[in-house]
């Protein structure tokens, strides 16, 4: 098992560094995509199933919008899907996943029961869900449960939305509830493989692979 998450880790790695590299035909837009990288860095390794984000779509001078140019980048990364929700105040929402990841996530006995029970569809697959998900972004209320597809714990979405029985305990990424131990560790893993993705690409510049960044 742990093997195979090398070979992956390595793969991910590899296909960053060819999007790192068609990064010197667009220099006027390599902040903002390194930037965007080191954002959803722990959702490129699959720690983290997904990442909801509000992205600028206007920024500088440029002609056209940065996130333009990152969406075709974004779609060399074979692992990643992203879906954009909403645009409001010259800001774009997206949702960000990593496929393989946010379907074992969502396929969790516990977390399925609770989706089912606030009414995500009966028959389950990724496609389906994150469609639900999406449609309920773009409603009024805010769904509480994005928490699961963004691998929070079950009992952290259970506390937030008033639980009786989860006392709130702490913040740490996110409003923790009840025993820390599993949440804790839980945004640990998240902030380390956010720190490896950018490791990887720092040393790719102290080591003149792409000249144009930072």
């Amino acid at each position: 098992m742990e093997e195979n998450s090398i070979l992956e880790e390595k793969q991910v790695f590899k296909q960053l560094e060819g999007i790192l590299n068609l990064l010197d035909r667009k220099p006027y837009y390599n902040n903002y995509l390194i930037r965007l990288l080191d954002l959803i860095g722990a959702t490129i390794l699959g720690v983290k199933p997904a990442e909801l984000l509000n992205i600028p779509v206007n920024e500088g001078e440029t002609k056209n919008s940065p996130w333009e140019e990152c969406r075709a980048f974004l779609g060399l990364e074979k692992s990643i899907e992203f879906r954009e929700i909403k645009t409001k105040n010259e800001r774009i929402q997206v949702l960000f996943y990593h496929c393989a990841s946010l379907d074992k996530t969502l396929r969790s006995k516990a977390n399925l029961k609770f989706l089912r029970q606030i009414g995500y569809p009966e028959p389950y697959s990724l496609e389906v869900y994150v469609d639900f998900l999406v449609k309920r972004l773009n409603q009024g209320d805010f769904p509480h449960e994005v928490g699961i597809f963004l691998g929070y714990p079950l009992k952290d979405v259970l506390g937030f939305i008033g639980h009786p029985s989860l006392r709130l305990v702490k913040t740490q990424g996110w409003k923790i509830y009840g025993n820390e131990k599993l949440s804790v560790n839980k945004y640990q893993s998240f902030i380390q493989a956010r720190t490896k993705v950018k490791g990887f690409i720092d040393s790719l510049h102290s080591q003149g692979i792409y000249s144009h960044l930072h």
